[in-house]
């Protein structure tokens, strides 16, 4: 059983134990806005059954080259590594989804991630990653238990939770920074970030008869766009708190 070889785009993972405390083992768990896995691969590990959504295929992709070949995708990101020029990363940025071939691109998808300042493919600094060696290595023996991926076609996350028609015990989105004027604006990347509208997220937990979750990078906006909901504060030492001192993440749930 491996962890995510992907960079996170913003979870620290220090709310693993809390999340984990309020969804019991044996649980069906059907998760959105799916990008790095960090979280879902640790819930998949501990007896809970994971299904992973997104609706962007190039992260679906990458996935299931990587389920379902590990050593090719490794093998690609090790061809075109090491990126010694910034000005070839910035090319690759724009030009990895033209490559004809799944694995190339998955490959490629990971070289980018880890070497992106964001954790995304498609844009971000450059910045060199000191573990990619061993990283690349780790992902020849990627495999994973109790963990399936969906690829949802409605861009709309609220209809894709809306319309799970498997066995569902608790709905999981890490959805990360919370900024009504990026989210609300419909501002996104096309390839690998899905659009959230926060307003519509808040009203899928007073309407939907699921058990939802949540996950936010803390922010005070955020604590107050959800008062009156069952809201978790965790800190950098991954310990539940009331106080927003040292406040790194935020759970919010309609249970």
């Amino acid at each position: 059983m491996s962890k995510s070889p992907l960079k996170s785009t913003w979870t620290s993972g220090k709310s693993l134990s809390a999340i984990k405390g309020m969804i019991p083992n044996g649980s069906i768990v059907h998760t959105f806005v799916f990008h790095g896995g960090t979280l879902e691969l640790e819930l998949s590990k501990t007896k809970r059954f994971i299904v992973s959504h997104t609706n962007k295929y190039a992260i679906y992709e990458f996935w299931q080259c990587l389920l379902n070949d590990p050593e090719r995708v490794a093998a690609v990101a090790d061809h075109f590594y090491p990126i010694d020029n910034k000005n070839i990363f910035y090319i690759l940025q724009k030009n990895w989804l033209k490559y004809p071939d799944p694995f190339v691109r998955s490959g490629m998808f990971f070289l980018l991630n880890r070497l992106s300042d964001t954790g995304y493919a498609t844009h971000g600094e450059f910045v060199d990653d000191p573990e990619i060696s061993s990283a690349i290595q780790n992902l020849k023996k990627f495999a994973a238990q109790n963990y399936h991926l969906q690829f949802d076609k409605d861009d709309n996350i609220v209809n894709c939770i809306q319309n799970i028609n498997t066995k569902c015990d608790y709905v999981f989105a890490p959805i990360g920074p919370f900024s009504m004027n990026l989210f609300e604006d419909g501002k996104e990347d096309t390839y690998v970030q899905s659009k959230i509208t926060h307003k519509d997220i808040r009203k899928l937990l007073d309407t939907t008869d699921k058990s939802v979750m949540l996950l936010y990078k803390y922010s005070k906006p955020a604590l107050e766009f959800y008062e009156g909901y069952n809201t978790t504060i965790v800190d950098q030492w991954g310990r539940t708190t009331k106080s927003d001192n040292f406040a790194k993440e935020l759970i919010v749930a309609n249970f």
